[in-house]
């Protein structure tokens, strides 16, 4: 089992029991987090999902601007950075390398938090 599958099958598990309730499956699939989290146990990447609208689309509320760089920095940043961290846990598992695995915990959570919460954030300003 690779690393990416291993922290995908626990995310799954976690994800889908928030203390009794299940995340929707329907969520999943229209945020194309379900495919994601697909790629990645399959020894994937993460990817920058284009926004389904444009940058401007939601001026005033939003401006364009604010959507650059929230899509094209701060997200992009999160896809760079779970990207490192799974070829880490990759190489660690390999190397059966416990207390690197334990030590990138926190850079997977982080970033694939991340990269799924502001693809969550596009799809439901869509």
């Amino acid at each position: 089992m690779t690393g990416s599958k291993l922290i995908v099958d626990k995310a799954l598990r976690a994800a889908t029991h928030l203390g009794s309730a299940k995340l929707p499956s329907e969520l999943l699939a229209k945020t194309g987090a379900t495919a994601w989290l697909s790629s990645a146990a399959a020894g994937g990447v993460a990817t920058l999902p284009d926004l389904p609208y444009d940058y401007n689309a939601l001026e005033p509320a939003i401006s364009a601007e604010t959507m650059t760089l929230h899509h094209s920095k701060h997200h992009n940043t999160y896809v760079t950075n779970l990207n490192v961290a799974m070829e880490k846990l990759d190489a660690a598992v390999t190397a059966g390398d416990a207390s690197a695995i334990i030590g990138l915990q926190g850079a997977l959570k982080f970033n694939g938090g991340g990269h799924i919460n502001h693809t969550l954030f596009w799809e439901n300003l869509g």
